[in-house]
């Protein structure tokens, strides 16, 4: 089995951006720059079959090339318990329908149906533990003018998720690439 999402990765600069706010939260564990990016279509663990399938039909995706700024952060919570910081992004009405052509094509792929969430666009910061609401609402007042620089967006990757051999947590490689048009 092959565990693998859709998304963008980020230049180098956006994600030497982001690292910068690390520090000054009680139990985040900050995710470090090569995890960085954005994902638009989780597809999970599929067979060697299904993965060649979804590689093939992403090839026939056509989407004009975009800029994008990450900017503002937000949290997710389970039960008002906060587990994950992130970065917002602007043109989110693109981002979505972006993300529906992938969820369409994985989806004909064979690569199971729309995940149960809502897509919410965002860059993972950190993943808490032990945090509470106020901490988390006192870093984002104190960061709440963040935004990078404006970023082109003219390509999506198709990453596979490996598990680290020590047992702490995961890193991604690009399986494949996949040009936007520019216009």
């Amino acid at each position: 089995m092959i565990r693998l999402f859709v998304g963008i990765d980020l230049p180098e600069n956006i994600k030497e951006s982001l690292y910068s706010l690390r520090g000054g939260l009680i139990g985040a564990k900050w995710r470090e720059p090569d995890r960085m990016h954005i994902t638009l279509r989780f597809i999970g663990n599929v067979d060697e079959q299904t993965a060649d399938e979804i590689i093939r039909e992403l090839r026939y995706l056509r989407f004009p090339a975009f800029h994008l700024t990450a900017k503002g952060l937000g949290y997710f919570d389970v039960g008002g318990i906060p587990h994950h910081l992130w970065a917002g992004l602007d043109n989110e009405k693109i981002l979505q329908e972006l993300y529906d052509k992938i969820d369409n094509i994985v989806k004909k792929a064979g690569g199971g149906d729309k995940t149960s969430y809502k897509f919410t666009p965002h860059i993972t910061l950190a993943k808490l533990q032990g945090t509470t609401m106020n901490d988390v609402f006192d870093y984002i007042t104190a960061n709440n003018l963040f935004k990078t620089e404006q970023f082109l967006v003219d390509n999506v990757s198709l990453f596979v998720s490996h598990a680290r051999e020590n047992g702490e947590g995961k890193y991604y490689t690009v399986e494949e690439m996949y040009p936007l048009s520019l216009v």
